[in-house]
């Protein structure tokens, strides 16, 4: 019974590896487009405040029509049912208050910093547009009077 690796084993061996490896950088590219993506819808909503109250409230008036359902089918009791609407008002609210500008800061440099190698076009274009994020995140800070050094930020 001989030991030695032929030819069938290595030519097998190479497709393995290039397949996994093919499917590790398909893996990081998808990736890397989702977070650059999120990163472009946080930078929409920097410019206009509207449209994360627009989507926010479409995505809440979703969560309070399945909670009033869940009531109506005797899910919980009154009193649950209030303080389950509170928590979804308090929840919707932060997330109005929160900075679209730092998220996008967040999701940019996630796509440039975390899904590479190899490089990609998202983690590249990820890259270029997180500095943009980054000086509007602080301008609002400076706006709230907020202080902070560039090292707390990173």
């Amino acid at each position: 019974m001989p030991s030695a690796i032929t030819s069938k084993h290595l030519l097998f061996l190479l497709a393995a590896a290039c397949f996994f490896g093919g499917t590790a950088v398909l893996d990081l590219r998808a990736r890397a487009r989702h977070a650059y993506l999120e990163g472009e819808k946080y930078m929409a909503w920097a410019a206009d405040p509207e449209l994360k109250k627009n989507f926010l409230d479409k995505a809440y008036a979703e969560k309070f029509k399945k909670l009033e359902r869940a009531l109506a089918d005797g899910g919980f009791t009154k009193a649950d049912f209030e303080d389950r609407k509170t928590l979804l008002e308090t929840e919707k609210a932060f997330k109005l208050n929160e900075s679209s500008a730092k998220y996008a800061y967040i999701w940019y440099k996630t796509a440039a910093r975390d899904f590479t190698p190899p490089g990609n076009r998202w983690s590249r274009l990820a890259e270029q547009k997180s500095r943009a994020a980054l000086e509007l995140w602080k301008e609002e800070l400076k706006a709230g009077k907020i202080k902070f050094e560039d090292y707390m930020l990173e």
